[in-house]
This record gives C-alpha cells, sequence and structure tokens, in this order.
C-alpha cells in the first residue's frame, strides 16, 4: 500500500463525541470550513489581515516565487487546527489539494515530547519510519530533490519539546542523530533539507519562539463564520426539526452564537442542548450563558458514565454529582495550579499524577480529557482549554463553598465575614494586573459559578449549598465590575468584564450603551479606546438588527477606529463621513467586507483621505461580495488612477454595483474614457455622482456617447461644478460650458436618465435656454438640478411652458442661486394650478421677497398642486408674509419639507409658525435656523419639537 492510500485510510475519519460517547465519522460529511486570515507581523495592532482559502496555504505570496515554504498557522484553542491538517493531508492522499507536493508527513508535538523522553537522539529518517513503519527506503526519498516533501508540525504550543534557535546543533545530514528539537530547528532555518517545506501549527497568543527571519507565511484561523455555524449543527443532527431548534437557541443568545466560532465549542454545546431539548420542554433548563453551558456538559458526562442517559430528576443528579465530588475538586486542583505556573497552555498529566491525587480514571478518560501517546507512556490534557479553565474555576468556587479558602490570593482573617465576590474580585484584579488575558475564560466562569441558579444546578457539589446567600454575591460582584468599567482600563479588559456581566445575566451595563448609542449620546464627546471596544462589544452582542452603523458621529482615535471597523458585517450599511480612516482603515474594511457572512450593501466613506491604493483594496472585495449595491467615495483623492482601477472592476459581468459616487476626487478628462465604457457595459448600475471634479468639456464629449448608447442603463447621473472656473480666465468661460453636449444627451431616444445634476456649471442664459429647449419631448427625466446657473425670469417663462406639458414628468426641481426676482413668480403659480407631477421645488438664494411668496401662496393651496418638499431658503422674507405662510400650510396634507432658513423671521412669526406646525398633517421637518428669533422664541419652537418625536424643527439663535 502507498503512502498517499496509507494517509487517506489514517484520516478518512474523524473521532466525534456524542450522546453515547466517541465514535468515528467520515471527515468529509463532517468537516466545515473555517475562515482563515494571512496575518501581518509587522502590523503591531494585528488587524491588517487578509482572508484566504484553506487550500491555497502552501501558495507562494503574491510577488514571491519561492517554492519551499515555512508557514505557520495560529488559532485559539478548539479552533480547529489539528481537523484543519487532517482534511488537507487526506484532500492530499485523494489528490484534490496540495498536488505539488509528493510526500506529506504528520508529527504531533504532545507526541514528539514523550518521544523525546525516551529518545534522546534521532535521525530524520529514524523518525518518519517511527510513524510511518512502511516508508522503508525514506531516506533515500528525503535525499532526493525531485521528490518535494512537507513536514507538518501539529500543536507547538501543546508540546514540552526543547525548540533552541540560539544553542543548537547543525545538521545537515540525514544519518546525524540529534535532539527532535534540533531536528526541526534544522529544518526551519533550511540546514537540513533545504527543499522541504514546512507547516506548524500553534495556539494563538503563545509566546513565539520561532525567529519570523524563518517563517514565509503566518496564518490565524478564525473559526466558524455565521453560515458555518449553522451548517455544523445542520450536519450533526439527524432530524432536522432539531437541528433549527437548536440554532433558534443559539441565535437568540447572542453570547453563545458568538463563542460558536470555535468548532470545540459547538461540539460542546450541541451535546448539552441535544440533551436538554430531547429531555425537557422547560425553557428555565437550557443554558443561557457559558458557565451554565459548561456545568451541563460536566452533569452530561456523568450522567453517561452512569449509564443514565435520559433526563434525570434533580435529587439523582445532585446524588451523582456528589458521588464524583473529590475526582471534580482534585482534577479542578490539578488545572488551576499548573494553568497559572504554566500560561496558557493546556497542561498534562500522568495516570500516577491521577492516582495520587485520588482522581479515578475513568472518570478522566469518559469525555473530559483525551490521553497522547501509548499504554505506560500516555498522559492526559483536557479536550480544550475551556474546559481546563472551567475546572480550575470549579476548584476555586468549591475551596471558598465547602473549605471557606481564598485559592486565589489573601487568606480570610479570623472572624472575617468572607463573600465569593471578593474571591472574583481578588481574581479580576489579579488578572488585570498581572496582564493574564489567558484567563479571560477563567474569570467568566469563576463569575459565572457565583449566581444562584449555577449553583442551584451544582448543589450537590457543594456541602452547605442550601444554606447559602448565593444572590447577594451575585449582586456584589455585579456592582464591583459595573464600578471597575468606569475605570481607564485596555479595552481587552473592558470586553472582558462584559462578558463576566453576561454570565451574572446582568445587562444593564450592555443596555446602557446600546441605549447611548441609539439615542446619540455618545456623539457628543470623543470615545476612548475602551468606549469603541464597549460599543463594538454590544453592537456584536445585540439581538436587535441594526441597519446603519454610523461613526460619522463620533470623534474616534484611530485604534477605535479599527475595532469598530471589524463588525461592519453585522451591519446591512456603514456611514463613515469624515472619520478620516485612510488606506490603512480601508484596508480593515475591505477585509472585512470580503468574509462570507458579511451584509454590508450601503459603504458612505466620504471625506477620509483615501487614496488609488484604497481603490485597489475595494477591486477585489466588488469582484467577490454581490451584496455591495452603494459605494459613496466623494470628497477623498482618489484621481484618475483610482477611479480607471474601479472602472475595471465596474466592467466585470458579476459587478452588482447600483450606485457609485466619486464627487470631489480630483478626477479629470483622463479618466473619463474608461467611465464611459462602464456605462456602455455595466447592467446594474444606475446613478453615478461625478460632481466637483474637473472632467470639462472633453470629458463631458467622451460621457455624451455613451449615455446615447442602447446598453446605457444609467438613471441618476450628477454633474454639478464639473467645470473649472479657470476656463473663464483663459477666455473659453462661454464657450466651454458643454451645454451643447447635454441637449444631445436628453434628446437621445437611448437617453435613460431620470435624474440629472448640473448645479454649478455657471451655464449662461444662452446655454441655460438651449438645455430647457432640450426636455421638449423627454417623457423619463423626473429630477433636475440647475442651481447656481444663469437661468434668470425668462428661463423660467420657457421651463413653465415644458413643464405644463402633459408628458413633462419632472418630479423635483432645484433652481436655488439662478438670479431670479420676484417677477417670476406669477408665471411659477400659473405652474402649480396645471401641473400634479411637481413634488419638490427649491428656489432658496434668489431675492423672491415677501410679495413674490405672497403670489405664490394662493397656487399652494390649489387642489391640484400635490408639493411635499420646499426651499425658500435666503429668499428675503419677514415676518410681514408669517400670516400668508400659516393660512397656506396650517392645513397642508402634502408637505413634507420645508426649507425658511437665513430670512428675517423675528418673534413676531412665532405664534403663526407655532400654530401651522402644528396643523400641518404631514410635515417631518422645517428648518428656521439663522433668522432673527430671540432666545425665548427659540426655545417655544424647540417645546414643539419635544412634543412630536416624528417633527424635526431646526432653529439656532442667529
Amino acid at each position: 500500500m502507498t503512502h498517499k492510500n496509507k494517509s487517506k485510510e489514517a484520516f478518512e475519519y474523524m473521532v466525534e463525541s456524542g450522546k453515547k460517547g466517541k465514535k468515528r465519522v467520515l471527515l468529509r460529511e463532517r468537516f466545515i470550513n473555517v475562515s482563515i486570515t494571512e496575518v501581518d507581523e509587522d502590523n503591531q495592532n494585528d488587524e491588517n489581515i487578509e482572508f484566504i482559502e484553506f487550500d491555497d496555504l502552501f501558495r507562494p505570496p503574491s510577488g514571491q516565487v519561492q517554492t519551499a515554504l515555512t508557514v505557520v498557522t495560529k488559532g485559539i484553542a478548539g479552533i480547529g487546527k489539528s481537523v484543519l491538517v487532517q482534511k488537507l493531508i487526506y484532500d492530499w492522499a485523494i489528490g484534490a489539494a496540495l498536488t505539488e507536493y509528493d510526500l506529506i508527513f504528520i508529527f504531533p508535538f504532545r507526541e514528539l515530547s514523550l518521544l523525546s523522553k525516551e529518545k534522546k537522539e534521532i535521525t530524520l529518517p529514524e523518525l518518519v519510519k517511527q510513524y510511518y513503519p512502511h516508508m522503508e527506503s525514506c531516506k533515500s526519498m528525503l535525499a532526493n530533490e525531485a521528490i518535494r516533501t512537507l513536514f507538518v508540525f501539529d500543536g507547538l504550543s501543546d508540546g514540552e519539546l526543547e525548540v533552541n534557535f540560539n544553542k543548537h546543533v547543525v545538521c545537515r545530514d540525514l544519518s546525524g542523530a540529534v535532539t527532535l528539537g534540533t531536528i526541526l530547528v534544522n529544518l526551519i532555518k533550511r540546514e537540513l533539507l533545504p527543499s522541504a517545506s514546512i507547516w506548524i501549527t500553534t495556539r494563538a497568543g503563545t509566546k513565539n519562539i520561532i525567529p519570523p527571519q524563518y517563517v514565509d507565511r503566518v496564518t490565524e484561523i478564525k473559526g466558524f463564520q455565521e453560515q458555518e455555524r449553522e451548517d455544523y449543527f445542520r450536519r450533526r443532527c439527524e432530524k432536522q426539526q432539531l437541528a433549527e431548534k437548536i440554532i433558534q437557541i443559539v441565535k437568540k443568545q447572542r453570547n453563545l452564537f458568538f463563542m460558536c466560532s470555535v468548532p470545540a465549542f459547538c461540539c460542546i454545546l450541541f451535546s448539552v442542548l441535544e440533551t436538554v431539548l430531547k429531555s425537557t420542554e422547560s425553557k428555565d433548563e437550557i443554558p443561557q450563558t457559558l458557565t451554565e453551558v459548561y456545568s451541563h456538559f460536566l452533569v452530561h458526562l456523568i450522567l453517561f458514565q452512569e449509564e443514565k442517559v435520559e433526563f434525570v430528576k434533580e435529587e439523582l443528579q445532585a446524588e451523582l454529582l456528589c458521588s464524583k465530588r473529590g475526582s471534580i475538586f482534585s482534577l479542578g486542583k490539578l488545572a488551576f495550579e499548573r494553568s497559572f505556573n504554566q500560561g496558557p497552555q493546556t497542561v498534562s498529566f500522568t495516570e500516577t499524577e491521577l492516582k495520587s491525587h485520588n482522581i479515578e480514571l475513568p472518570f478522566v478518560c469518559g469525555g473530559l480529557c483525551k490521553g497522547n501517546g501509548e499504554r505506560e507512556k500516555t498522559s492526559y490534557s483536557f479536550v480544550h482549554l475551556a474546559v481546563q479553565e472551567y475546572f480550575a474555576a470549579l476548584y476555586v468556587f468549591l475551596s471558598f463553598h465547602n473549605q471557606k479558602k481564598n485559592a486565589i490570593g489573601k487568606r480570610f482573617k479570623l472572624f472575617e465575614k468572607c463573600s465569593y465576590s471578593q474571591v472574583c474580585k481578588e481574581a479580576c484584579e489579579s488578572a488585570s494586573k498581572d496582564g493574564k488575558g489567558h484567563q479571560e475564560f477563567f474569570l467568566r466562569f469563576l463569575c459565572g459559578l457565583g449566581t444562584g441558579k449555577s449553583q442551584q444546578f451544582l448543589k450537590g457539589l457543594l456541602e452547605h449549598g442550601r444554606n447559602m446567600k448565593e444572590k447577594d454575591d451575585s449582586k456584589k460582584i455585579a456592582k464591583f465590575l459595573k464600578k471597575t468599567l468606569q475605570a481607564n482600563i485596555p479595552p481587552e479588559q473592558t470586553i472582558n468584564i462584559l462578558h463576566c456581566l453576561n454570565e451574572l445575566s446582568d445587562t444593564s451595563a450592555l443596555e446602557e450603551i446600546k441605549d447611548a448609542f441609539k439615542s446619540g449620546t455618545f456623539s457628543s464627546g470623543s470615545l476612548s479606546p475602551a468606549q469603541c471596544a464597549a460599543l463594538a462589544f454590544v453592537l456584536q452582542m445585540s439581538e436587535e438588527n441594526y441597519r446603519e452603523l454610523d461613526l460619522s458621529l463620533y470623534k474616534l482615535p484611530s485604534i477605535g477606529i479599527q475595532r469598530l471597523l471589524l463588525i461592519a458585517n453585522y451591519f446591512t450599511g456603514i456611514k463613515l463621513s469624515g472619520a478620516n480612516i485612510k488606506d490603512s482603515g480601508m484596508k480593515i474594511l475591505t477585509d472585512v467586507m470580503k468574509r462570507r457572512d458579511c451584509k454590508l450593501q450601503n459603504v458612505k466613506l466620504d471625506g477620509n483621505n483615501l487614496t488609488h491604493k484604497s481603490c485597489e483594496q475595494l477591486v477585489g472585495v466588488l469582484n467577490d461580495n454581490h451584496s455591495i449595491i452603494l459605494l459613496d467615495l466623494a470628497d477623498n483623492n482618489l484621481q484618475d488612477k483610482g477611479a480607471i482601477l474601479l472602472c475595471n472592476a465596474l466592467k466585470a459581468e458579476q459587478c452588482s454595483l447600483q450606485m457609485l459616487s466619486l464627487g470631489g476626487n480630483k478626477l479629470t478628462a483622463s479618466c473619463c474614457k474608461d467611465l464611459a465604457e462602464v456605462l456602455e457595459q455595466n447592467k446594474t448600475l444606475v446613478e453615478l455622482d461625478l460632481s466637483n471634479n474637473r472632467i470639462g468639456e472633453e470629458g463631458l464629449g467622451q460621457l455624451s456617447e455613451a449615455l446615447k448608447n442602447e446598453n446605457c442603463t444609467l438613471q441618476k447621473l450628477g454633474l454639478n461644478s464639473i467645470f473649472a472656473f479657470e476656463f473663464g480666465l483663459m477666455g473659453t468661460y462661454e464657450d466651454a460650458s458643454g451645454a451643447e453636449k447635454l441637449c444631445d444627451i436628453l434628446k437621445s431616444k437611448n437617453c435613460t436618465l431620470q435624474s440629472l445634476g448640473l448645479a454649478k456649471n455657471s451655464f449662461t442664459q444662452k446655454g441655460c435656454a438651449n438645455l430647457i429647449s432640450s426636455l421638449t419631448g423627454n417623457h423619463i427625466l423626473t429630477e433636475l438640478d440647475l442651481s447656481s446657473n444663469n437661468l434668470h425670469n425668462e428661463g423660467i417663462t420657457a421651463l413653465c411652458e415644458i413643464l405644463k406639458g402633459p408628458d413633462c414628468k419632472i418630479k423635483s426641481l432645484k433652481m436655488a442661486n439662478t438670479k431670479l426676482t420676484s417677477d417670476c413668480c406669477e408665471t411659477l403659480a400659473s405652474l402649480f394650478n396645471t401641473n400634479q407631477a411637481l413634488t419638490e421645488l427649491d428656489v432658496s438664494m434668489n431675492e423672491l421677497g415677501n410679495n413674490g411668496v405672497n403670489v405664490l401662496f394662493p397656487s399652494f393651496k390649489d387642489s391640484h398642486c400635490k408639493l411635499e418638499k420646499l426651499g425658500l431658503s435666503k429668499t428675503g422674507l419677514t415676518d410681514a408674509c408669517s400670516n400668508d405662510l400659516k393660512s397656506t400650510f396650517e392645513t397642508s396634507q402634502t408637505l413634507m419639507y420645508l426649507d425658511l432658513s437665513h430670512n428675517k423671521f423675528t418673534d413676531k412669526s412665532v405664534q403663526s409658525f407655532y400654530d401651522f406646525i402644528s396643523g400641518c398633517a404631514n410635515l417631518k421637518t422645517i428648518r428656521l435656523e439663522k433668522n432673527r428669533f430671540s432666545a425665548n422664541g427659540c426655545k417655544t419652537l424647540e417645546d414643539l419639537n419635544k412634543k412630536n418625536n416624528d417633527l424635526q424643527i431646526v432653529v439656532l439663535k442667529a
């Protein structure tokens, strides 16, 4: 049998813990993809990450061509490192992955540690034959450089193998016998078999013992994304009805769902929920916290060992726990003492040590621990680091309740009134002082065991459980934790405390943060990194579906922005207007946008100092993520290079983007050819804003041909301020208006534009007249913005004639700052007697005065008038028209938005405003800022605002 066949046979099955104990299942039926990221070791914040496929681990990084790679894959305990190794080797054995390698050998570090105690020195071929006896001629095969070999060393952090890169024997000879640690060092340093590739897995957060210069790629397993979590439970359940019920429960408990990114936790949670749901319909029995899950897991294993596979009554459960009290306490003591000394790694112990502590071996082997090695050489370790920390916390908990001892530190003084909250307080302070971040699960369990529900469930372990005042301690713990949140603490500690409060079922701190976010309270000041971490945690854990993450309201430090960007995938929209995330922040956001569980559809990034480098990142997103429909990149520094990069992505058939804003990005005519190609090829883009760029007449000419093309489907185009003022200084101001090209577009039978923005282009009177003329016969355009052009009264007369036509579809007309006077108002008023389509009119910044507006008011009362939005800002209005304004709008059933800002109203008009605002049924917003109200006048209007939550009255003292 070949080595590949042997490997296929060895890795075809995986061991799975079930209700009836461990069983072998086909790997291909159980394996679910985990997210893997490429880590930039030079980035101190460890945020610049890129998601990669698991079978791309050994493809050379971009820009490199070497074939021999050393790859380090990190991951927290239980995240699926060993299963990933198994899957890749199995896929290699069946020819589905890593086909570039002829031989793959795997060596678990924990077993190598045991072997090193037995054999002080060994050659590499002997090591291979130790694990693969069928490889009799491995020495010659290893020596053959034409045979590509991959060595896999799984679990660097789990073993006790001495690996020293500073002091070691150089070994280049396959026949040289050295220590196992020396073999590993020489392989990594390419002294031995320099053509071989090496893959090492290790636990995240452990000390990096391999110098970075010897590592070609560092990756990290992030675990299951949301869809994969659901897939796991569906594959584990034989009955899909039960699977859907488990998924429903887990998704409702966000803290549990969050933990389900860890496959090992999914396994434990499944075994608990399967037993609970099949045994009772009582919601009280379903675990709600991490501590409750692991307590149920402990009881579940004991019931199985005692062959009580069905649910038992509370009294019998207590008796069974009581019978195991000694073993549980002693195993917890071993876990506590060793984990505190050895740091964040799974501790191991021998059978002799277990016996010396009076711990029953069947209890240990019944699902709590796994054996490593063979027969008398076997050592034992917990199946998951969290199980180890649960037992460590359980030991501290039982030491207090059963022996009145404080295992954490200080001894209780004689006659001192001791409390469990004091123990938890000391543990939190100790972890904070010593920087023991690895104790996060331990602290969560320690706090969670202080609740009455946990103590009632585990009362069989308590000698005096029925007499304890557990609820008082639970409240004291929560009080101390919430007080700690007010201090200046690191972000990681903030998150850990919030987790601890979750274990106590105290959500008050979370609700306060959530309410502050929803009400906008946070926007009043600058958020600290800890507050950003807390906000990120709360939003991530919330059961509510927030549609938009608006970070433009807050003053955020860069590290705070990074933390909040990482949770963007939970929202359908993100707004970062003026947040100044720069290209580095965009890298983080685009990595999130590439995730399979990303829900983002609307991305607003205007005013963030982005360059073409951000476009390079966005191209990959637009190619892979087909849910993004809106992308606002206005007021950045993308320039032509960035726009051209985006065009390449928009030309792709799979691109789903519908709205793109590139306004204010220093674009010129140089990018318009590519933009024109997008308009001719893209079938989804319906809105494009190119305002405030210098594309000029040349650029508009290139776009016009595309807009007249029958394949163009664009509906909304922003061309505000696209002609540079410098043209006027060169004497070509009149001729370079480009109005004729726009006329050709609007007259074209293929034109699909429904909205056209042409503000601030300084079109001449002649240019405006031509534009208006081109609207004759156009039955598609519904929105037109001609603001800040030279329209004049004559232009209004011609425009109104077209708007009165039966085929005209224009609903929104903006003519702010177009040199209109009161003389045009009679013509405008006549429009509303016949036109029922117009719902928005903006004539702000024109000298209409009271006389002109009073001419308009009667037409607004006409039954044909359907006006919803009216802009009269800076039109010279005074108190003299306030009563007419009141009588016009106090009974309006259509008006929703009215802008009267920057006029000359005083307190004499306040009562009129108060009356008509109260009577106007559908009014949502009225702008009155920059008038001449006193403080009392402003207060009167603001009081009205408070009475109606659906109404926004903007009134600020001038």
